[in-house]
């Protein structure tokens, strides 16, 4: 069990962000802990780049051993709400030494290795901590950039919508009900109570961790099938970070839908409803709070399935809802 002592005043700083960057560190955790929770195309693409590109070291170090814990180095602290991903990349390329070596020894320390040759530290770890924390940031930030260029970026579109509707979701329940409520709707192992967030960790865990906190980051992910601790440190730790929990993103933007909503989701639903009329991107994006890039995403594939028209008009494109039934089922899933 993780407890993050926050009470009234943390549980205010309580924030959300996502980037790209979150999503290569989740998948390559889910690969190494538990392959079974992904779909088998995600588990042979992803193998299949990690070996055809050599990226032994990320897999080794974001993959989580015996032990389950992957450096959070991997994750840095987003300083917004949606971090790109050459600034994600820059932060794990100039990680400062002392923390390199700090969660490097938490990693291989926490691990429980034995003698025999099957439990001891990976050689290409040990080899790589030879050449200096500076080589295994630089080098960890050029493999991520490679694995998530070859197996993220074709399908960040949809995901980076995915969870800008899960986010946007959950401000309303906050708007409605309070964080707290919003809070206790994110996982079944995750809830606020009595000024504390808790994660409840599998029944076969004896980890217990209580820590006081001014602040905690919640991260959506797509890839996470219940919520996870990242950025636990001691008091001593250099530079402690904020609490950060990763929470599976649901799926329809996390409202139940109507039957009308089952086959497009209610993200296209609620573009459907300000179509009426002639919109520009932009306009729709500031009305649904969402970026432009995932409301332009939504529109093409709203404009495919035969659901909206587009037209132009001097230098804006402008689209509205046509009443006729979608063309390509498949187009909206």
């Amino acid at each position: 069990m993780i407890r993050i002592n926050l009470g009234a005043h943390g549980l205010g700083r309580v924030r959300f962000a996502m980037s790209p960057l979150d999503a290569a560190k989740d998948l390559l955790f889910a690969l190494g802990r538990s392959p079974h929770v992904l779909g088998a195309g995600w588990r042979t693409q992803a193998v299949d780049v990690l070996s055809q590109r050599r990226l032994g070291l990320l897999a080794v170090v974001a993959g989580g051993g015996p032990g389950g814990y992957a450096p959070d180095f991997l994750r840095p602290e987003p300083a917004g709400f949606q971090a790109t991903l050459d600034s994600g990349l820059h932060q794990v390329a100039t990680t400062p030494s002392e923390r390199i070596r700090y969660e490097l020894a938490a990693a291989i320390g926490g691990h429980s290795w034995g003698n025999t040759a099957a439990d001891r530290p990976p050689r290409l770890l040990l080899m790589a901590m030879d050449r200096g924390e500076e080589y295994v940031a630089q080098r960890i930030a050029v493999e991520l950039e490679q694995f998530w260029y070859a197996v993220l970026a074709p399908h960040w579109p949809g995901m980076r919508a995915r969870l800008e509707g899960d986010v946007a979701a959950r401000a309303s329940v906050i708007a409605q009900h309070g964080i707290a409520d919003a809070v206790n709707q994110l996982a079944p192992n995750l809830e606020w109570h009595d000024g504390a967030l808790t994660v409840h960790l599998l029944a076969t865990s004896s980890h217990r961790l209580s820590l006081d906190a001014d602040a905690a980051i919640l991260v959506p992910s797509v890839f996470a099938g219940r919520a996870t601790f990242c950025a636990a440190e001691p008091a001593d730790a250099p530079a402690p970070r904020t609490p950060l929990i990763v929470y599976p993103a649901a799926r329809n933007d996390c409202v139940a839908p109507s039957r009308g909503d089952e086959l497009i989701g209610t993200t296209r639903v609620k573009l459907l409803a300000e179509l009426t009329q002639p919109r520009t991107t932009r306009e729709l994006a500031q009305r649904l709070y969402l970026s432009p890039a995932t409301i332009s995403y939504h529109l093409q594939i709203l404009h495919r399935a035969g659901l909206v028209q587009r037209t132009r008009r001097s230098r804006n494109v402008l689209y509205q809802r046509l009443a006729t039934k979608p063309r390509f089922a498949d187009d909206l899933d």
